[in-house]
């Protein structure tokens, strides 16, 4: 379990070897020699050791979802600081504003008020957001500016706390939404996509080839919420066709029916492809395809073998899957 620093102990034995069983004793296991010079430059602004800058979050990970902090800290009242620590003068500023964007929107879920702040080391800048989610540079160069900035005054007064274990406060049930049982929410977009989940959605949209894919993605890794926002992406360009190897579900029919996704049950789908009835699709996604027969494997492979489709085996992928499938196609893994 992560415990919370002192950032100012840190700072001043940063040379020392002790800082290492410091921080492996507080749970913090992985930190680069930067971060720790981020933190050690930051906590010298801090002249006034009346600033105790202490129960600090470093590091911490929420579970299944590889969303990483670099610095937290959480009060009685319910309100948040996070902090992100960057180290290149040049850093890209667009890239600082979408990381407090993304921030903003898991802290949110745990936190009443929230306070984002990135700190450049390099350039000895503070970015935080705007209210329209524009970013905002400090120069805390000088002791007058750094003690004139809001974040100096946000920090002098956060009476931080000892929060515990942070997994019973960031739940991953906040986070996974579902296009199935949260369908309204998933296509007014309210959701975010995990970093395994953006890897892996890149990389199907990456493929500029047509072509037969395998995409190993077993169920419960958040499959259903990629695939479905990789289709909702591709369809404002892009005629995408969706084959679910089973029956439809509620859901699934609804955004059939009232949402004009094209979405069809495998049988219907075979039955296309049998007649030479089916229509040409950019894009084709099988979802749940370990359930598919090597009949079927092999009737796809014959039938797209000289279409112009891009045809995507989404589900844990098994040893027919990968054995019926020539060694030309690619194969797109998840973890």
């Amino acid at each position: 379990m992560l415990k919370p620093a002192n950032l100012r102990k840190i700072a001043s034995n940063i040379e020392s070897e002790s800082i290492k069983h410091y921080l492996n004793d507080l749970g913090v296991l992985s930190i680069r020699e930067r971060e720790l010079q981020g933190i050690e430059r930051l906590v010298r602004h801090f002249i006034d050791e009346q600033v105790p800058l202490n129960f600090f979050y470093i590091g911490y990970s929420m579970p299944k979802i590889s969303k990483e902090f670099d610095l937290l800290a959480f009060d009685q009242r319910h309100r948040v600081v996070n902090i992100e620590l960057k180290s290149q003068a040049d850093y890209d500023e667009e890239k600082v504003r979408k990381q407090l964007i993304n921030n903003k929107y898991y802290l949110s879920q745990v936190a009443k008020e929230i306070k984002l702040f990135t700190y450049n080391s390099d350039s000895d800048i503070i970015y935080t957001l705007t209210e329209q989610d524009e970013l905002e540079a400090t120069d805390i160069s000088s002791t007058h500016l750094f003690l004139a900035s809001e974040f100096y005054r946000i920090l002098a007064t956060f009476d931080s706390i000892d929060m515990g274990n942070l997994d019973s406060l960031f739940k991953v049930n906040l986070y996974l939404v579902s296009p199935f049982r949260e369908t309204h929410a998933f296509l007014e977009g309210d959701y975010l996509l995990s970093q395994q989940q953006q890897v892996l959605q890149n990389n199907i949209l990456t493929i500029s080839e047509s072509g037969f894919y395998a995409v190993n993605v077993p169920s419960g890794n958040g499959k259903a919420l990629m695939l479905y926002d990789t289709v909702k992406k591709l369809s404002k360009n892009n005629t995408v066709l969706i084959v679910h190897v089973g029956k439809l579900n509620a859901a699934q029919s609804s955004l059939r029916r009232n949402y004009d996704w094209k979405i069809i049950p495998i049988r219907h789908f075979m039955k296309k492809i049998k007649s030479k009835k089916l229509q040409n699709f950019d894009y084709i996604f099988i979802d749940e395809a370990q359930n598919l027969s090597i009949k079927n494997i092999n009737s796809l492979v014959n039938y797209f073998e000289m279409q112009p489709t891009r045809l995507f085996l989404i589900g844990a992928t098994s040893s027919n899957t990968k054995k019926n499938i020539d060694n030309d196609y690619s194969f797109l893994t998840i973890g």
